[in-house]
């Protein structure tokens, strides 16, 4: 894997809850790989890092691509997804404010330890996960739920986006946007998410 590709502004709802304007492509920045936290099982539990800051959610469906390229047709892109998952995009949400605010990148505000959490891959030959629902239940309260169908722009059209500013890569990972429903993670808050009757647990449990 080479980089994670995050998408905004892909569902309407968390643009409107957010106060955002509407746009009219995908917003596209960049993980390094070293602040994933992964977890291999189903069912399994992982320990993701607090940093003593606002540190919000972001529940989203995940793509792996099996190859790269640059500058893609849809034709060319539309076999390039071999497994989905569901996951985390964490955030300093007080921090990328002050960023906005100012005009500059999101970078700070969304490279950590476990600033991307990750769960057991499906592998998949089409796009039917996208009817898929996708859920995020944060101490025992259901935060957010949705699924790909919902997506103002569908994952062939966010590759093609993406390919067109600089090449890919087989293996890099995709997070597709958000729906409505983010907030606020405490230390200790015990998370669960759940794609397609698949689920893990994350608690936000170590501060170094």
């Amino acid at each position: 894997m080479d980089k994670i590709i995050c998408f905004g502004k892909n569902y309407q709802d968390h643009m409107l809850e957010l106060g955002d304007k509407p746009v009219t492509e995908p917003v596209i920045f960049l993980k390094p790989a070293s602040v994933v936290k992964y977890c291999t099982a189903w069912g399994d539990r992982v320990n993701a890092f607090f940093p003593e800051q606002e540190l919000h959610y972001e529940c989203e469906l995940i793509l792996r691509l099996s190859k790269g390229g640059y500058k893609l047709s849809h034709e060319e892109a539309s076999n390039m997804i071999d497994a989905y998952t569901i996951g985390l995009e964490m955030t300093l949400r007080k921090e990328q404010a002050i960023l906005k605010s100012n005009g500059h990148p999101w970078t700070i505000s969304k490279v950590f330890p476990d600033a991307c959490i990750i769960g057991p891959w499906i592998e998949t030959s089409d796009l039917s996960f996208l009817n898929a629902d996708f859920n995020f239940t944060l101490d025992n309260e259901l935060k957010q739920s949705s699924s790909g169908s919902n997506m103002l722009f569908n994952p062939i059209d966010l590759i093609v986006h993406a390919s067109a500013f600089f090449p890919l890569c087989a293996g890099d990972i995709l997070f597709t946007g958000t729906p409505s429903g983010v907030g606020k993670v405490n230390r200790g808050s015990i998370g669960v998410v759940e794609i397609a009757n698949h689920q893990y647990t994350i608690t936000w449990s170590y501060t170094t």
